[in-house]
């Protein structure tokens, strides 16, 4: 039963003398009444209406009433509709098969009026109180899951963070405390603090554009984008990051015309589809980036790796938040998992678009930043 303060009865029965004196009883009872004439009108009001309880007579021209149950069974819809069944056969096989079909109720012909209204009211109220578990087990699932899932983040979070710290803080400690004795060993070492810098501020960049898209306040002035130094750049530098994989990485700008947006969201953005393509491709895989500039401002982003591609079923869901962490202590892959739901979100606060596309090998990334429009605001133009 929904949370609709009045229960809706549905009467089915082809009897019209008998239909009548219940449909008036259930009304003086205070409950709301549809009833019907015959089976093929119940089936017809019970998918329109989805009352809270149907009875029927069991007898009656076709669907009869245990076929009409289990036809209603069969869609999730009205699956859930409790019946009290009403029939002139009162023998004990009629009983069983009525209950085996789903009654959850049962009444034989003739019947006392205030034992069908009291089987009624005990019947909602079992099924709200079932309902109503139900509802608080779904609940504790949920709570479970969030709980889970909470733990699974904060733990890769720690994780994420300490990482690079204590790999910026272990050789700047042996530097300031000279106890390198080759100097191209201390560089070495101080080589390696500088890229847990650049992975540190690349972590709190996500979390920063992460909260100001959950707020709304995701930057809005559209700049001019160098797209070698704002976008190649950083992109071969998160390259030396899969140096053991010696990839191939190619880039091909179509057009060459000027490409305006939030240069540090846009730029975060782009790296982080390039940096999935990286990480999930083979070693000696080849990763290519096509940019096609538009004519105000706008482009076309298009990535392809050899990597395994992505499930069907998981093309919507890799672009939520954290969605990587899902996969728990079994992830494979370091990173927050935000990546995709990064660019998604600055990318489609212009209007844009970011999707995947699975292909024969590997999977295509397309992001589409559109032209400037009349309402954007542009700097530096």
């Amino acid at each position: 039963m929904d949370e609709r303060k009045v229960p809706v009865i549905l009467v089915i029965d082809d009897e019209p003398a008998i239909r009548l004196g219940i449909v008036i009883a259930i009304r003086r009872h205070g409950f709301q009444v549809i009833e019907a004439v015959d089976g093929r009108d119940g089936l017809q009001k019970a998918r329109e209406f989805l009352p809270d309880v149907i009875i029927s007579d069991v007898m009656m021209p076709p669907p009869d009433g245990f076929e009409m149950k289990k036809i209603l069974n069969a869609d999730p819809t009205s699956a859930s509709i409790p019946f009290i069944f009403l029939t002139a056969r009162s023998n004990q096989n009629d009983r069983i098969t009525g209950i085996r079909d789903g009654a959850d109720d049962y009444i034989a012909k003739p019947f006392v009026m205030e034992e069908l209204l009291a089987r009624l009211d005990g019947l909602l109220r079992r099924v709200s109180a079932e309902r109503e578990r139900g509802r608080a087990q779904m609940a504790e699932i949920a709570h479970q899951e969030m709980v889970k899932q909470r733990d699974e983040i904060l733990q890769n979070f720690h994780h994420e963070l300490r990482t690079p710290l204590m790999n910026i803080m272990t050789p700047l400690e042996l530097a300031v405390n000279n106890k390198f004795s080759d100097p191209d060993m201390q560089s070495e070492f101080l080589r390696k603090a500088l890229s847990n810098v650049d992975r540190l501020d690349s972590l709190v960049s996500d979390i920063i554009i992460l909260s100001n898209a959950d707020l709304g306040n995701l930057n809005s002035v559209r700049q001019r984008i160098d797209l070698d130094l704002h976008v190649l750049h950083p992109i071969y530098k998160r390259l030396e990051k899969y140096a053991n994989k010696r990839l191939t990485f190619t880039h091909h700008i179509v057009n060459g015309g000027e490409v305006m947006a939030p240069r540090k969201e846009f730029t975060h953005s782009v790296v982080h589809l390039l940096d999935n393509a990286f990480k999930y491709s083979p070693e000696n895989g080849k990763v290519h980036l096509e940019m096609i500039t538009g004519p105000n401002g706008g482009v076309k982003i298009v990535v392809t790796d050899e990597g395994p591609g992505i499930p069907e079923e998981q093309l919507d869901r890799v672009f939520e938040k954290f969605y990587q962490i899902s996969q728990g202590d079994t992830r494979a892959y370091e990173g927050l998992g935000v990546g995709l739901a990064i660019a998604r979100a600055v990318f489609q606060h212009f209007g844009g678009s970011v999707h995947i596309v699975n292909g024969s090998a590997g999977c295509e990334v397309v992001a589409v930043y559109p032209d400037i429009r009349d309402e954007d605001v542009v700097y530096g133009r």
